[in-house]
């Protein structure tokens, strides 16, 4: 019975020296393949947000909406102001991810208001939804490539 206490005992410090018993509360890098991404930021039954993004190395190389609306007020191809402005300001953010690693500047879209300088009368960029952005991405990076560039 005492040689075995004892193998447990090796047993589970050999584990905890090797790695297998870190703080749960690290979290590894994540490394995502490259390749080209899509993904959708869906509300009720309408898509709001569809982003393709491009990733080679964790660096984001290039980032562009394929669809972006929002009930009738405005969508991607808005010409009438202060929509196109507001669809500027989504633009910016996006754009803010591109020539970076997408896993650190991410969380740079939770404050929209340090990275987007387009300003518009009743809009700011402080009420910018780019937690819809942020969900596009991620389901992006959920449903893996879609294409390799």
């Amino acid at each position: 019975m005492k040689q075995l206490m004892n193998l447990m005992l090796v047993s589970l410090l050999t584990w905890t020296v090797s790695g297998c018993g870190r703080d749960r509360g690290a979290r590894p890098a994540r490394a995502h393949e490259d390749g080209v991404y899509r993904g959708v930021f869906i509300d009720g039954d309408s898509i709001q947000i569809n982003v393709e993004f491009e990733l080679r190395d964790g660096i984001v190389r290039r980032a562009s909406f394929r669809h972006l609306r929002r009930d009738d007020q405005y969508h991607l191809e808005a010409t009438e102001e202060p929509f196109r402005s507001v669809i500027r300001q989504y633009q910016e953010a996006l754009d803010h991810l591109v020539g970076k690693p997408l896993e650190r500047n991410l969380r740079d879209l939770y404050t929209p208001e340090q990275i987007v300088e387009t300003q518009v009368d009743g809009y700011t960029a402080a009420t910018l939804r780019s937690n819809k952005i942020i969900s596009a991405i991620r389901d992006g990076l959920n449903r893996g490539v879609y294409s390799y560039p």
